[in-house]
């Protein structure tokens, strides 16, 4: 039976074309400079996963995007703080560069929904575990140090994205890099929330 693999993400490539991307080219130049070698994410597959899927039979997509828009008639549009540039595991024995994200409430909320409503349905085996939401925008070859490489953009602010759609993507690998192709974008179309009085995550 035929597969494909999916997850869940957010499109974040237009709203850091003008606040992150300056600062990527310097990190680059920087990784150049101290010739550690990184493989670096185009642009256009920046994305912050929601959930990863896996391998799913194709049977599998309409049941899938049904619980998907199902969800998102629950959650209103919300915004998310991009600040911060960080490294896993750590600075110091580094693998991967990453741009954190707020791990808002409305986000970990919506996450949950959607897990809970796949593993009903038979169709998530992943683990639940907490979520870190970030965006990878380079790995390294072989760990190396990347604190001084990156400590002049730690605790920077490069905005807000705006989260209206969730999308399901399709990953097949072409030559280097994955390609991540938009199998479905589903709308946020809940009510709109009431002013949160507790405290974000």
């Amino acid at each position: 039976m035929t597969t494909k693999r999916l997850f869940f993400a957010l499109n974040a490539t237009d709203p850091l074309s003008k606040s992150f991307l300056p600062i990527y080219k310097k990190i680059k130049i920087n990784a150049d400079k101290k010739e550690i070698s990184v493989k670096w994410v185009p642009t256009e597959n920046f994305h912050i996963t929601v959930s990863f899927l896996g391998d799913r039979d194709i049977e599998d997509i309409p049941r899938i995007t049904e619980v998907l828009k199902r969800v998102c008639t629950e959650f209103s549009p919300f915004d998310l703080k991009v600040e911060d540039v960080g490294a896993f595991s750590n600075e110091h024995d580094a693998r991967v560069l990453w741009l954190g994200i707020q791990n808002k409430r409305a986000l970990n909320e919506f996450k949950n929904k959607l897990d809970l409503e796949l593993q009903a349905e038979g169709l998530f085996g992943g683990e639940m575990r907490d979520y870190r939401p970030h965006l990878t925008f380079g790995r390294l070859r072989n760990p190396r140090s990347v604190k001084d490489m990156i400590s002049p953009f730690k605790r920077k602010s490069f905005g807000k994205i705006q989260v209206s759609e969730i999308v399901l993507y399709e990953s097949t690998l072409q030559g280097a890099f994955p390609v991540y192709t938009p199998l479905l974008r589903c709308p946020l179309t809940g009510p709109t929330q009431e002013i949160e009085l507790m405290p974000e995550l």
